[in-house]
């Protein structure tokens, strides 16, 4: 059964492997997909949707110099899109996909613990890091 994203988009399984045995970049930014679907639903309801797609839109701007791909993240009140960026990473190694990524999150945290003194964090913790973990298990080599 698929899900809906934060834009009412259904969103896709979470593939296990390609054809190759390899954990391929699909499944990077599915995870994070996911991920920051999670994070918007919390964290929105906390502190609104504008606050919060200027926050992530603010990180995204800092960190995409360093990790271009995450420039093609789209951002607004309805929430936070990956499309775009699905296309972009086709050619981005998922360790690098991965990075950035967790780049990003780093990043909002830090926004956050600075906004509401860290009661956004001590709520989104336990969803951020089993979902990062994850991700460290996927990339690194068997």
């Amino acid at each position: 059964m698929k899900r809906r994203g934060v834009l009412g988009r259904r969103m896709t399984p979470v593939k296990k492997e390609d054809k190759r045995g390899k954990w391929s970049s699909d499944l990077v930014l599915d995870l994070y997909s996911n991920l920051l679907t999670e994070i918007w639903e919390l964290v929105s309801a906390l502190i609104g949707e504008a606050i919060l797609a200027f926050l992530v839109t603010l990180a995204v701007r800092k960190l995409g110099g360093k990790y271009p791909f995450l420039n093609s993240l789209s951002v607004s009140e309805d929430g936070i899109s990956l499309e775009e960026m699905k296309e972009d990473c086709r050619t981005v190694a998922p360790v690098e996909i991965h990075r950035g990524f967790q780049s990003l999150i780093n990043q909002l945290s830090h926004l956050f613990s600075v906004l509401a003194e860290g009661v956004i964090n001590k709520e989104l913790f336990p969803k951020v890091f089993p979902k990062v973990k994850e991700a460290e298990r996927i990339i690194s080599p068997k």
